[in-house]
């Protein structure tokens, strides 16, 4: 069973965090690279989580998060817009690095879960398509 409110807050509490960098970023003198490393621990232990449960994900599970899930993904992809614009050092380069990393990965843990978890199931061609598949394998191995 998806652990949907676990995911949920952690969702909001990274979201909430991300937004508050973004806008640390254009403030003079507010951003600082330890909070934006403190920020990509928690979105690793985050996939983490969500790379756990994304096969026990339902549909109604994710109804609840999955707008959620989208806007922190959105949030993600704005800090990371906005500090490009941040005079470089080796230490922000390699924390952006992550940053970087992290939102691919989350977008396309989201990705996987919509088109494998959420579409697929109802896709009756593709079900077709994989049970002609599972049937050819089948032939192959014996």
């Amino acid at each position: 069973m998806c652990r949907t409110s676990l995911i949920s807050s952690n969702i909001v509490r990274l979201s909430t965090r991300s937004y508050k960098q973004r806008l640390e970023v254009v403030a003079p003198d507010g951003f600082h690279v330890s909070r934006l490393a403190r920020l990509n621990k928690d979105l690793d232990d985050f996939y983490e989580l969500l790379y756990d449960q994304w096969q026990t994900v339902t549909e109604e599970d994710y109804k609840l998060f999955g707008r959620q899930l989208d806007i922190m993904l959105q949030t993600l992809k704005a800090l990371l817009t906005a500090c490009k614009h941040l005079p470089e050092s080796t230490e922000l380069h390699r924390e952006l690095e992550k940053l970087n990393r992290n939102y691919a990965a989350l977008h396309e843990l989201n990705s996987d879960i919509v088109h494998f978890k959420i579409k697929l199931p109802k896709d009756m061609e593709m079900k077709a398509l994989m049970n002609r598949a599972a049937k050819v394998s089948k032939q192959i191995v014996a």
